[in-house]
């Protein structure tokens, strides 16, 4: 249940009573979950003070708001939506980076590995030439990257690429995801930008609900890119 704030709204007697009843009903465990939107300064109603509301009174604050209030029902906040323009050049700029790092372009059967998330473990096992082992996970690997393809009952629900020529990687040297991206044929605006550190960066692929990872798990070791299902919007 929606309800916009407004000096207009608020001393309107429908509208708080209308509000007064679905507020009542959260309260009393119906399924219904009351989200004020505040559009324009106005003195709150007592039982709503203290509440979580979308505050769209400035401009500049609107996608945080926003993205609250998205998050307030359960879901996970798809900022992309918001974005009235997306370079179309982008995955050509990954790879074009990806070949400045002399990052080899990988091909079948590491290219775009999220594909195999959700798959069958026989249909991968075809897919990518390679037998699973007796827990079901899947190993592939060559002299540039070794891939696994981990089961969740009988079904892809996680895939890790180790980026071989990356290392040795250490977890205090930042780096760019975005030809390692490259690399394996995915280009940055697929993907939304959910939180980076110095070791690790972590990415949304909203479309295909996943979520993505870009990071360097020990000292020593190389760039690692996981997609996991699972994982999606934690």
């Amino acid at each position: 249940f929606a309800v916009i704030l407004s000096p207009n709204s608020v001393d309107a007697p429908w509208v708080i009573n209308e509000l007064d009843v679905a507020m009542n009903q959260q309260i009393n465990g119906k399924p219904i979950k009351v989200l004020p939107i505040l559009l324009k300064e106005s003195e709150l109603p007592g039982f709503l003070v203290g509440k979580l509301y979308g505050n769209f009174q400035n401009e500049a604050e609107y996608e945080d708001s926003f993205r609250k209030l998205i998050n307030s029902i359960g879901l996970v906040f798809n900022k992309s939506v918001m974005r009235y323009e997306r370079s179309a050049n982008s995955l050509g700029t990954a790879l074009d980076k990806a070949s400045l790092k002399n990052l080899p372009l990988m091909s079948k059967p590491f290219h775009r590995p999220f594909q195999y998330i959700g798959m069958a473990i026989h249909k991968a096992e075809a897919e990518v030439g390679a037998t699973a082992n007796s827990v079901g996970n899947i190993i592939v690997e060559n002299d540039e990257c070794r891939m696994l393809l981990e089961a969740e009952g009988n079904f892809i629900s996680y895939v890790e690429i180790d980026l071989k020529v990356t290392a040795p990687h250490n977890q205090n040297q930042e780096f760019d995801s975005e030809p390692v991206l490259g690399a394996l044929s995915i280009g940055l605006t697929e993907l939304d930008l959910e939180r980076k550190k110095i070791h690790y960066h972590t990415y949304y692929d909203h479309r295909r609900k996943l979520k993505v990872s870009v990071s360097c798990l020990c000292d020593g070791a190389p760039l690692t890119v996981a997609f996991s299902s699972k994982y999606y919007g934690m």
